[in-house]
């Protein structure tokens, strides 16, 4: 995977790190930026095979869904970027149980698959992402929480959201 946009991956997860464990910890375990920042920092360690790095030390089931959107970036390299968005979202949505509107990361995910290019692509995660707010989560920790996590934004399309502008910036560079 580019290691240019490894490292601003690192760096800008650097700052959400804090943001997200707030997030998370509204309607999950609180961890979930400190999950990210682990596994991208042993993604930029080894960017030939980013999304097995990705996978191993961010460890859990998110590291494992987190894995898929890294390997759709991967492969958006040699690709077209919405056929790889798409096989994320198909494999997510099998491994994990959760569809559009579970208030997941598919959330942003989906809506950027649907996209014809990165730019659009993080534009609609973003939108996703927003959409997330009055939602009741049905899928992971959130949806035992009191409320099921309904005026909080999810974590985990957030972080497809940034995931997603990123990867449009190094696109347009």
């Amino acid at each position: 995977m580019n290691e240019t946009l490894l490292r601003h991956l690192v760096t800008r997860f650097e700052l959400l790190e804090p943001v997200l464990n707030a997030i998370d910890a509204a309607t999950g375990d609180g961890d979930h930026g400190t999950t990210m920042l682990t596994g991208l920092r042993a993604a930029a360690a080894e960017p030939d095979r980013a999304s097995s790095a990705y996978r191993i030390a961010a460890g859990g089931a998110s590291g494992t869904l987190f894995s898929l959107l890294i390997a759709a970036l991967e492969e958006a390299e040699t690709e077209p970027l919405p056929g790889t968005l798409a096989n994320a979202v198909s494999k997510i949505s099998m491994m994990g149980g959760a569809k559009f509107g579970d208030k997941t990361m598919l959330d942003a995910l989906v809506p950027a698959s649907q996209a014809h290019d990165a730019r659009s692509a993080a534009d609609a995660a973003r939108m996703g992402l927003e959409a997330t707010r009055p939602l009741a989560a049905r899928r992971g920790r959130a949806r035992h929480v009191e409320g099921a996590g309904i005026g909080h934004l999810d974590a985990g399309a957030m972080s497809v959201a940034e995931i997603l502008g990123l990867f449009a910036t190094q696109s347009e560079e």
